[in-house]
């Protein structure tokens, strides 16, 4: 799934003081990330951190934003950040994951692409392919577990048939493994560096 990447989160310059980011809507109302950091509690900024973002440093990270609440701007959250972080590579990894869990969180974007996943499967034609370029495991792990097996939850292998045991999955899986950007690709475009692409073919299966 394409999606804006968290420009914020290469970063952790405290420069920015902007309302809006890459991690969706930063607005103080409604659904936006701010809102989420100032009206959630601990627990629950710790989950999305864990679920959405993968940060092993969730439980810290969530404490010191609830901390050094109100976060207004994106500076407020880089330093809340920055508050628990050892600096250098290992801040600028986890502020990427931080602003990679908001956007998700705030813009759905795995309940969209698991609809797009259900939706395709009605919608291609037995011969016809799925092609999904994903950005992070997260994404890249539903579309691998869909093309494998059918299921978007389920990480075993693809169903087969009692009698002859036949695979009868609704896709099969035109490589093993995913497709990634070439040297000459990172180097004209550094965003790719995390792109994995998958294809897949419609079955008469399902």
């Amino acid at each position: 799934m394409g999606g804006s990447s968290a420009d914020s989160g290469s970063s952790s310059s405290n420069n920015n003081t902007t309302p809006a980011t890459a991690a969706g809507d930063y607005s103080s109302g409604g659904g936006g990330a701010a809102h989420m950091l100032n009206h959630l509690a601990e627990h629950e900024i710790q989950t999305i951190l864990k679920t959405y973002g993968e940060e092993p440093r969730a439980k810290a990270i969530a404490r010191s934003i609830v901390e050094m609440r109100p976060m207004v701007t994106t500076s407020d959250l880089l330093n809340a950040i920055a508050a628990c972080v050892p600096s250098g590579p290992v801040l600028r990894k986890a502020t990427a994951r931080v602003f990679q869990a908001l956007r998700v969180a705030v813009n759905d974007e795995l309940g969209a692409l698991e609809a797009i996943l259900t939706a395709a499967r009605q919608i291609v034609r037995p011969g016809g392919r799925l092609v999904v370029l994903s950005y992070h495991s997260l994404e890249d792990r539903r579309v691998k577990r869909v093309m494998r097996s059918g299921s978007i939850h389920s990480a075993s292998g693809p169903p087969r048939d009692a009698v002859f045991g036949n695979v009868m999955a609704p896709w099969k899986p035109l490589k093993s493994v995913p497709s990634k950007p070439t040297k000459e690709e990172v180097v004209a475009n550094s965003r790719s560096r995390s792109a994995h692409l998958r294809a897949a073919e419609r079955t008469c299966c399902a």
